[in-house]
């Protein structure tokens, strides 16, 4: 009788850089969905309920997408960077400030920049 060898696959490690990134992708989906909350009299007046909407989906794939990328899955990185891009048209687009659009997006960047860092890793 031979007995055959598995291979376990090498265990995924998660830098303390890629943490701290996935914990703020979680936290910027609760407080977006918070803030956009508070503010959703004045967005609906403005924009309609399709803001509302797209905003809280919004936070939502926040949510998932970190959940996603906590388990190394690649799909994740794809649906935080949609999910960011549809918080910043609809922050502009219900204050009209561009200089929101500047802040929307900056910590997403980095975010996507820290999980790209190690992207390999990802399945």
């Amino acid at each position: 009788m031979s007995k055959q060898t598995k291979q376990l696959p090498a265990r995924k490690h998660r830098k303390t850089l890629l943490t701290i990134a996935l914990v703020i992708v979680l936290l910027h989906g609760f407080l977006m969905t918070a803030i956009f909350w508070t503010v959703r009299p004045d967005v609906e007046r403005n924009l309609g309920n399709v803001a509302v909407w797209v905003m809280l989906l919004s936070s939502v794939a926040d949510v998932e997408a970190a959940i996603a990328m906590w388990y190394w899955k690649r799909w994740g990185i794809y649906l935080y960077g949609l999910a960011a891009i549809g918080a910043a048209v609809v922050a502009v687009l219900a204050s009209g400030d561009l200089f929101l659009l500047f802040g929307a997006l900056l910590p997403a960047i980095i975010v996507l920049y820290i999980v790209t860092m190690q992207r390999e890793k990802f399945e």
